[in-house]
């Protein structure tokens, strides 16, 4: 069972998987009870009320109730969905380049604009009439009605998380605080990690980032702590409050094991694995290191494998890669690949200067780092290349500058000009930040697309989906039409991910073996 979402509301859990959205029976968490329901490619908002839960798709808003009647809304939605209680849902929108917050009305389709919410990033809580927002790192409380919106007060804090009505927060210098938005009230508590959620009598989770995984506390009302659930290996991640508050329910996953639902007992820490799921285990071992260019995860097969390397460049740029399960370096791993992860430069989870030192850059600083590190692996062995979405980007630049055996690449960036063209709302806003002063110099445009690069890879596959709504595919068939590729698959569906991420794989595994031959 490959769970993407959940969502716990009190003691019900809703589940999705490619295509399917579960409902758990009330007052259980076995998930070989689970209902599933064909759902094709909504995607999960969460509950919207005690029996309905919420879903999302590009334009649209769904609710499925727990009889498995499915509502859609006949007014499409422009912009990010933030939040959908089943009458009016929380969307942002671009207005004068600044992302601003609109109360969506889906039964008229009208949007009412919420002035006091410019420069929103995210929304913590949501009462129908008030709304806690994070925006340009405070947090703030607006009020809105039919005709208008003010915003009521601000907190001394950089983030909000939550349902209401108490609210996490994370103070400058990460001090972790509760706010009762009935009193607007703030506990704080000792420095040292973010508040990211609360039980209904108080109890803080606070989770901080020590030695490249989250680490978690639980503490009481008066700053104590109650307990501190940390995984013996890998990482825990979208842990919640369940409605006893004796437990926390979470993912958990390493490069050795696929992520599962795992409930923590808060006091004891002991982890236990819901039932009805089925965990892929890779024979892996996994360390990091830092190399002359920047910091990186290094997989290798247990037996040694055959020698050959993958370099392995995540999206983003601003993501990282973790001790998490990646399907794509577990099969190289299995295949006999070692696998080596590069956190090239803008990477985050180092420090605020290495994320953005390719601000403005891309393609400059990043490509150096990855160019520079196949130089160091290059010695008599199969050295691959694999990259996907602005990892992708970073691959096609790389492999036109320094010889590798084979690469493939997923969802490439490969015209930045044609990009930036095609990008609208949220998207382009982003887009240009990201480009700086790039995006009003055509010339560096062009310079730094890899369409315009010679290509010298002796095998190169690409793959992209058809609908993909982030980097349109238009982006790979224009560089396969000018360029060629040994390889060109495109999956049917609308996502950035393969559609088919099996398929995908054993792909990649085919064409990198070819280099062993």
């Amino acid at each position: 069972m490959t769970i993407t979402e959940f969502s716990l509301h009190r003691d019900r859990l809703v589940l999705t998987r490619p295509g399917e959205v579960g409902l758990v029976p009330a007052g259980t968490t076995d998930l070989t009870e689970v209902d599933w329901i064909p759902a094709g490619d909504w995607h999960l908002v969460g509950w919207a009320a005690e029996d309905l839960v919420a879903l999302r798709r590009r334009g649209e808003l769904g609710l499925l109730d727990t009889g498995r009647r499915m509502l859609t809304s006949t007014h499409p939605v422009v912009g990010r969905i933030l939040r959908y209680n089943g009458e009016e849902a929380l969307v942002a929108v671009v207005r004068d380049g600044r992302p601003v917050l609109c109360v969506h009305r889906p039964s008229t389709g009208t949007y009412q604009v919420l002035d006091a919410t410019e420069g929103v990033s995210s929304v913590a809580a949501w009462d129908g009439t008030t709304i806690v927002l994070t925006k340009d790192r405070r947090v703030v409380l607006v009020r809105y009605d039919d005709t208008s919106s003010e915003q009521i007060a601000e907190i001394p804090a950089v983030s909000a998380a939550g349902d209401g009505p108490l609210v996490a927060l994370t103070g400058e210098d990460q001090v972790p605080g509760v706010l009762d938005l009935a009193s607007r009230e703030v506990r704080w508590y000792a420095p040292g990690s973010a508040g990211i959620a609360v039980s209904p009598s108080g109890l803080l989770l606070t989770m901080a980032w020590t030695d490249h995984r989250y680490v978690y506390r639980v503490l009481d009302r008066e700053g104590e702590v109650v307990g501190t659930p940390v995984p013996g290996h890998g990482i825990a991640t979208d842990l919640t409050f369940t409605a006893d508050e004796r437990h926390l329910l979470g993912r958990h996953q390493s490069p050795a094991a696929s992520p599962a639902l795992v409930r923590w007992d808060i006091h004891s820490g002991q982890m236990t694995e819901l039932p009805g799921q089925r965990r892929t285990e890779t024979p892996v071992r996994w360390r990091h290191r830092e190399s002359a260019q920047s910091p990186e995860w290094l997989y290798e097969p247990e037996n040694g494998g055959h020698g050959g390397i993958v370099l392995h460049l995540h999206g983003g740029p601003r993501s990282q890669l973790r001790q998490i399960h990646e399907p794509m370096i577990a099969a190289l791993v299995e295949a006999g690949w070692t696998v080596i992860g590069m956190n090239y430069p803008g990477s985050s989870g180092y420090s605020d200067e290495f994320r953005d030192v390719v601000v403005g850059d891309w393609g400059g600083a990043d490509v150096a780092a990855v160019t520079a590190r196949l130089r160091e692996l290059r010695r008599d062995r199969p050295v691959c290349l694999y990259g996907q979405s602005y990892g992708a980007y970073l691959a096609l630049l790389a492999a036109a500058r320094e010889l590798v055996d084979a690469v493939a690449v997923w969802a490439p960036v490969t015209d930045l000009p044609q990009l930036l063209e095609s990008a609208t709302g949220l998207h382009r806003q982003w887009l240009r930040t990201e480009l700086g002063a790039l995006a009003d110099d055509p010339g560096q445009l062009n310079a730094r697309s890899p369409i315009n690069q010679p290509f010298t890879a002796r095998r190169l596959l690409i793959g992209h989906s058809k609908g993909d709504d982030r980097c349109p595919v238009e982006q790979s068939r224009r560089f396969v039409e000018r360029q060629g590729a040994d390889r060109y698959l495109e999956q049917p569906g609308n996502g950035h991910e393969p559609g088919d991420p099996g398929a995908w794989t054993a792909a990649v595994v085919e064409h990198f073996a070819e280099v062993l031959g």
